[in-house]
């Protein structure tokens, strides 16, 4: 047990690893999260006024295309997602090959990690980055998602 390293130099060791750059793959992270999460939320919000409209009109049935659709643009905010961490790995220059850069996007970003991309040293700590915003960004279209099925279940019920 005396042979680890206390928390503090752990963390300087890990830190002195960073590349300059690491601020740009921070702020990546937490822009796509706020943009994320705010294009979560209006495609909640306009699928909520869209099935209280047919609702009121008593052709509730159309939540469900509705809520196909939804689910459909939830999916394209997550390409979208790849698509951004894509282009900051390369304008970063992390990947020899730019189609690279999109595929460890992917990976990372969905947390399969099933390629194999020898990223150098300094840059040890990308995958664990792109993984945790893929996991919030994921999470956070699961809650709105669950919502609005539970909007439908209630609202089948009730009538």
């Amino acid at each position: 047990m005396s042979s680890l390293p206390n928390f503090f130099t752990l963390a300087r060791q890990v830190g002195e690893s960073f590349p300059d750059q690491l601020t740009v793959v921070f702020m990546t992270a937490i822009g796509m999260l706020v943009a994320h999460a705010l294009l979560i939320l209006l495609i909640g919000k306009i699928y909520q006024v869209l099935i209280d409209w047919a609702d009121k009109r008593n052709i509730f049935w159309l939540s469900i295309p509705f809520y196909m659709i939804a689910v459909g643009l939830v999916l394209m905010t997550h390409l979208v997602d790849i698509v951004v961490w894509s282009y900051a790995l390369i304008a970063l220059k992390i990947f020899e090959v730019d189609t690279n850069a999109f595929y460890f996007a992917g990976e990372m970003y969905t947390t399969v990690g099933y390629g194999s991309f020898p990223l150098p040293d300094n840059w040890k700590i990308l995958p664990i980055v792109v993984a945790f915003s893929g996991i919030f960004a994921a999470s956070m279209s699961g809650a709105v998602l669950f919502n609005m099925i539970g909007q439908i279940i209630r609202k089948k019920t009730v009538k």
